[in-house]
Formats: structure tokens, C-alpha cells, sequence
């Protein structure tokens, strides 16, 4: 995965690529690769043990988006987070970065335990995370429920649930557009940082303390959490599931709030660097996190 960042990077440096570029990968990420992962992933037999799972993820995710989210107002006064910073120490880029890794690390079939962290994010972030950014209490529903992604879920927790398999053609086509979403997810990340150069990203201090709370204290909690308290033990396959909420938790700062940061002009390009920063960072951090919890669990 790092070497194909190396090769977004390369290209948007050698400017085979521009940065216009960059935004459509972006798109078809976010609105087409995603969509078909999310689809993909419910594409399984049914069992008891998947439903309470996903039912077991789902409510994982609801824990730690809520110790986050008391955390971050704690922190809010004494650090003089504004409301870009504190929604990126909040929300973890959850959905395409977490999903490559889940799949080379566990497999495909645990894509599917990924979706109850989504559910979670999606909402959350287009309701508490936006109005963060805008600094204004004003949500959206209708952005929420015709949310592409939260559609795909809708649908997929339908076919799973009524046991309704895709034909084989149509289920192959989307399988094959969901392989796209780690590939190009890392080569959008590598041309970003093609595009702002490394001065520029290193330069920025308060970057550096929105990092360490977001991919150090926070994640560690949520490892020492799941790791003491035995919660692993409510499922028969809670370990690895747990661990995807553990990979979530400690992934960079979500994308969405770059990009909600450059619609209402609130420090993008801060926001831009925090990003691009903690994606760096995190490729330490991250097994880091998974290791501790990993010796927790045993």
C-alpha cells in the first residue's frame, strides 16, 4: 500500500498528473469504489454469528465515537481546539483507509464488520463532525439518508438479512470495482502529498499536537479499554472483530473533514496538512496500536 502511495506521489511530482486529478479519484472512491465494497461485503451466508457481529461492531463503534466525543470537548478549552482540529482528533479516516487494511490483514470477509463503523461515522459525521467545522448546530438529514454509502448498507443489510444472493455476473462486476478502492485510495493519498510538498506539511506546529491526540491518546484508550475490560469475550469471534474497531480508532484524520473544511473555508489548508500528516504518521502508529492490543488479548 505504501509503494503504491510512492506512485501517486511520483506522479503527481513528475506531473503525469494534476491536481484536479486527484478530486475525481477522490470521487470515484467515495461515491462508486466504496458503494460496491460495502455491497460486496454483505454478499454472504447468513449465520447468528454474523448478525450479532455486525450488532456487536455497531455498538463498538457507537462506545468509542462517544469517548471521543466527550474527550475531544474535555480538550477543546485547555488545547483552544477550534472546531476543524476538534473534529479531526474525533473522526478517524474509517472508511477508505481502514477497508484496504482490513482486507490484507483479516480478509475479505471481515469487510463485512467494517460496516457497523460505518453506519456509525456516516452519520455522526454528517451531523456532529459538520456542524464542528461550520461551528454551527445545523444538520442535514436528507444528505444523511441519500447518502450513497448509507444507501449501500441499507441495501446490502437487506440482502444479507433475507438471505438474497446477487447473480453471479452482477456480483462479479461489483467485486471487481471494489478491488479499485485500496489501490486508488493510496495512489489520491500519494498524489496529495505530491501536490502540498513536504515543507510545507512539516512546518505546521499545531499539526503535530492534533496528530499525537489523534493516532497516540485517543487509540490508546480504545486499546487499553478493549484490552482490560474482556469485552472480546462477548463474541465468539470478538477478537478480531474488536481489532477492527481498535484499526478504526487509530486510523488518520478522516478526509471528510478536509473536505468539508474546504466547502465552508475553514482552515483547508490546515486541515489539508493535519490529513496528509497523520496518514504519514499513522503508518507507525497504527500497528503500534494493533500490537498492544494484540499483547492485551493474548
Amino acid at each position: 500500500m505504501f509503494l503504491i502511495m510512492s506512485i501517486g506521489f511520483i506522479s503527481m511530482k513528475t506531473k503525469l498528473v494534476k491536481p484536479s486529478d486527484g478530486k475525481v479519484l477522490s470521487a470515484v472512491v467515495l461515491y462508486v469504489s466504496a458503494p460496491c465494497m460495502i455491497l460486496s461485503s454483505f454478499q454472504m451466508e447468513y449465520s447468528n454469528d454474523k448478525l450479532t457481529g455486525l450488532l456487536f461492531t455497531t455498538a463498538a463503534a457507537l462506545a468509542v465515537h462517544v469517548i471521543f466525543i466527550a474527550l475531544g470537548t474535555l480538550l477543546k478549552r485547555p488545547l483552544k481546539l477550534n472546531g476543524m482540529e476538534q473534529a479531526s482528533v474525533i473522526y478517524p479516516n474509517a472508511v477508505n483507509l481502514i477497508v484496504p487494511i482490513v482486507i490484507a490483514v483479516l480478509g475479505r470477509e471481515y469487510v463485512f464488520y467494517c460496516s457497523g463503523y460505518m453506519i456509525v461515522q456516516t452519520i455522526l459525521m454528517w451531523t456532529h463532525g459538520k456542524s464542528l467545522v461550520r461551528e454551527e448546530h445545523s444538520w442535514d438529514l436528507k444528505k444523511i439518508v441519500f447518502n450513497i454509502n448509507v444507501i449501500a448498507l441499507a441495501a446490502g443489510l437487506c440482502l444479507f438479512l433475507f438471505r438474497i444472493r446477487l447473480p453471479d455476473v452482477i456480483n462479479g462486476a461489483i467485486e471487481s470495482v471494489s478491488d479499485t478502492m485500496g489501490p486508488l485510495t493510496m495512489l489520491v493519498i500519494g498524489m496529495l502529498l505530491g501536490e502540498m510538498g513536504f515543507s510545507k506539511i512539516i512546518t505546521d506546529k499545531r499539526a503535530y499536537l492534533v496528530c499525537l491526540i489523534r493516532l497516540l491518546v485517543f487509540p490508546i484508550i480504545i486499546v487499553l479499554i478493549s484490552g482490560i475490560t474482556g469485552v472480546i469475550g462477548l463474541h465468539p469471534d470478538g477478537r478480531n472483530i474488536m481489532l477492527i474497531s481498535v484499526l478504526s480508532a487509530s486510523s488518520a484524520a478522516a478526509a471528510m473533514i478536509t473536505q468539508f473544511a474546504q466547502i465552508y473555508d475553514k482552515q483547508p489548508g490546515h486541515a489539508g496538512v493535519i490529513n496528509v500528516m497523520s496518514v504519514l504518521m499513522c503508518v507507525v502508529t497504527m500497528p503500534l496500536m494493533a500490537a498492544i492490543f494484540q499483547y492485551l488479548t493474548g
